[in-house]
């Protein structure tokens, strides 16, 4: 690919419908996006991206897509992949310190408190990875989190992998932030959406798909904010959502310059939260046939077929 041919392409539902052909394409990256527990629909889409043939050359991943990412490049099986996640319940992960801890903290206004829940169940969870480092993964992969000592964004790609993801996944206020090297580190979603600079970085690529999950307040209409309670805080939020999409517009369009292709996937999966586990397989399911409608429409009639089956034996 000659450089500064690179383009970019959205498939989804508000964008692309024709089917992408990625036949002749050698060299593919995969780069999943941030999103609050957005993980299901993340590993559905890489259950779809197997099942189409594709062998990603590098995977890269930030905060819920940063777990998925490990998984793909680790060698986990789609199997163990969704043993792992249907099986998830919050007592799992959500360990908050001691009532009388909180208590402590309120009364000094939260100075110097770094977060509700320790983490210990997340860093269990995550345990369960073939891989303990990035060494030992068995295709190369990038994992962004948040520097907070430094303030900046930071890169992970060799050693402990595990404390990277859980890193990558705390989510400022609900985790506590884990400590590497001296610096305290959160979610690498705040950063930017997907570390796709990062991840044409790490290898040679001719393609980078990103699976995006869009952050709900961007979806929303003009002032939407302003019907919702507590409305400073969503303007808040707002805020930063729109300032790390722009990153990741900036960061697109700079691998674009370099020749690389970045297509962008949105699945739109149904959303996940910690009190709505139980709809996890909905989401994979949605995502991985969505997926497969995009890269191999031949395909999807099957997988909705076999969808539509297992619905009928579970109800």
């Amino acid at each position: 690919m000659d450089e500064g041919s690179g383009a970019a392409w959205e498939y989804g539902m508000s964008g692309h419908q024709k089917p992408l052909n990625l036949e002749g394409s050698r060299r593919i990256g995969i780069a999943f996006s941030s999103g609050f527990f957005g993980f299901f629909a993340h590993a559905g889409f890489l259950a779809a991206i197997r099942e189409s043939g594709i062998e990603p050359t590098a995977y890269a991943g930030a905060s819920s897509g940063a777990i998925v990412a490990a998984m793909a490049a680790s060698g986990m099986s789609t199997t163990a992949v969704k043993e792992m996640l249907f099986s998830l319940r919050k007592r799992d992960f959500w360990d908050p310190d001691p009532w009388h801890s909180i208590l402590s903290d309120a009364l000094r206004c939260f100075r110097g408190c770094i977060g509700y829940l320790r983490g210990d169940g997340f860093g269990r969870l995550l345990q369960r990875l073939p891989a303990r480092t990035f060494e030992e993964c068995h295709t190369p992969l990038a994992v962004s989190a948040t520097d907070l000592t430094h303030k900046r964004e930071v890169i992970f790609t060799q050693g402990d992998l595990i404390q990277a993801i859980q890193a990558s996944g705390s989510v400022p206020v609900l985790f506590k932030p884990v400590s590497i090297n001296g610096a305290l580190c959160c979610d690498g979603g705040i950063t930017g959406k997907a570390p796709v600079e990062a991840l044409a970085r790490l290898s040679e690529l001719d393609i980078i798909l990103v699976h995006f999950i869009a952050s709900d307040n961007v979806k929303e209409g003009a002032h939407a904010f302003m019907k919702k309670r507590f409305t400073p805080w969503h303007i808040q939020h707002l805020a930063v959502n729109i300032a790390r999409q722009k990153a990741y517009r900036k960061e697109v369009e700079l691998i674009k310059s370099r020749g690389v292709d970045v297509i962008e996937i949105r699945t739109n999966a149904p959303a996940i939260s910690p009190n709505r586990l139980q709809n996890g397989p909905e989401a994979y399911e949605a995502a991985r046939i969505a997926t497969l409608k995009i890269l191999t429409p031949e395909k999807t009639a099957n997988a909705v077929h076999s969808a539509a089956k297992r619905g009928r034996l579970q109800s």
